[in-house]
């Protein structure tokens, strides 16, 4: 009778086959049986340790590291990108910042959410504000597309979990906005706005770069302030040469804009709807405003400020307008008095061309455009018809 013979028994069996080899007959059959399952246990056991250990790697392969460190970043990947914004005319509800910032981000790992959250730190640090970033409603603008936060909440604090799922134009702590993840990829010169309550700043894209041997030991967001350069004086040295002139030639563009027929209004007495052509109505005050109320809280003489700021920031209005803009402003005690409070004349006068110089580099990318038919692109076709009669009207003068 053979003997049965256990798996695990069987290496040692056949080592005991080998060593006996001047046994009897039955045991050496015995033996022999053994020898011959040996083989075929110590295959599978092979591949089974091989199937084993094939798995493990594969596993081991699969496993995501949480984070990766700047320095790894840049050693695994010649993709590390450093995005450098440019933060401007900073202003939180204590008033604005004395100086602008840069901030540095990754690309491959920040969003616009983060120049946002960066911001509401800086405005701590400079008490310009106490609010959170999640205090109230606030949008933010890039490349002409508009985001909004404060429009779904987490269902419980720093769950993760949301009230609803992320549109288009959300951005939140769960929706960041990443540079990676936007449909136009990140060029230099993009630019955009932030406004809410609690803080308002303007931001640009300055530079894309590889991370150099410096960059890797920062930590990111990375965050340098910008020395204020702009002098205290009523003076025209926050311009340039070129800048100067494209601001006469704007002027001059705007004159003859507003002196001619480039806009509609709606014809006395008909019964038709009919529209004729008219001149442009200029535009409601805006930013022009705080720069005048900056600089009459400065003490500063109308005409000095408008050869040296005024005409170079409101290209599309008139010096007689503004003139008296000015004086029926320096009568609106309640209006005026929260311009630049808190300011020495010298501030406020570097604040009005800080801000000046803003408006100025909006106004250059503006240009007179006659106005279009106030029906012409309605969907209705009766409206369209009327546009189209008024214009046939008009090109038979």
């Amino acid at each position: 009778m053979v003997t049965p013979v256990d798996d695990n028994d069987t290496a040692a069996a056949a080592v005991g086959a080998v060593s006996n080899a001047a046994a009897a007959v039955a045991v050496e059959a015995t033996s022999e049986a053994r020898a011959a399952v040996a083989p075929a246990a110590d295959v599978a056991t092979a591949a089974t340790a091989t199937t084993t250990a094939g798995a493990a790697t594969v596993a081991s392969d699969a496993v995501v590291p949480a984070a990766v460190s700047n320095e790894d970043a840049a050693d695994n990947s010649n993709n590390t990108k450093v995005c450098r914004f440019l933060i401007s005319n900073l202003q939180g509800g204590r008033g604005y910042a004395k100086n602008d910032f840069r901030i540095d981000l990754l690309q491959s790992k920040h969003g616009l959410y983060d120049i946002a959250e960066t911001v509401f730190d800086i405005m701590d640090k400079e008490k310009l504000t106490n609010d959170m970033i999640y205090s109230h409603l606030w949008d933010m603008t890039f490349n002409k597309k508009v985001y909004k936060n404060g429009w779904r909440r987490q269902t419980m604090p720093d769950s993760g979990e949301w009230t609803q799922p992320a549109s288009e134009t959300d951005i939140d702590e769960g929706e960041p906005r990443l540079f990676s993840g936007l449909e136009k990829p990140l060029e230099k010169g993009q630019k955009g706005k932030f406004g809410g309550e609690s803080a308002s700043f303007e931001y640009v894209l300055e530079s894309i770069t590889d991370m150099s041997a410096a960059q890797k030991d920062k930590t990111y967001p990375h965050v340098s302030k910008v020395a204020n350069q702009i002098s205290t004086k009523v003076e025209d040295d926050w311009l340039t040469p070129s800048q100067k002139s494209q601001c006469i030639k704007l002027q001059e563009m705007w004159g003859k804009f507003y002196s001619g027929n480039n806009s509609w209004k709606r014809a006395k007495r008909s019964p038709e709807r009919a529209f004729t052509r008219a001149k442009p109505s200029a535009p409601q005050w805006g930013d022009e405003l705080q720069i005048m109320g900056l600089l009459i809280n400065a003490d500063c003489k109308f005409k000095k400020c408008w050869t040296n700021i005024m005409q170079y920031a409101f290209v599309d209005r008139t010096e007689s307008a503004c003139s008296m803009r000015w004086y029926q402003l320096k009568k609106e005690d309640y209006r005026l008095k929260w311009y630049g409070k808190g300011k020495s004349a010298a501030e406020k006068i570097s604040l009005a061309k800080r801000l000046a110089k803003s408006t100025m580099k909006v106004q250059l990318e503006r240009k007179p455009k006659r106005e279009r038919h106030p029906y012409a692109n309605a969907d209705e076709a009766v409206l369209r018809e009327y546009a189209e009669r008024d214009l046939a009207y008009e090109n038979g003068y």
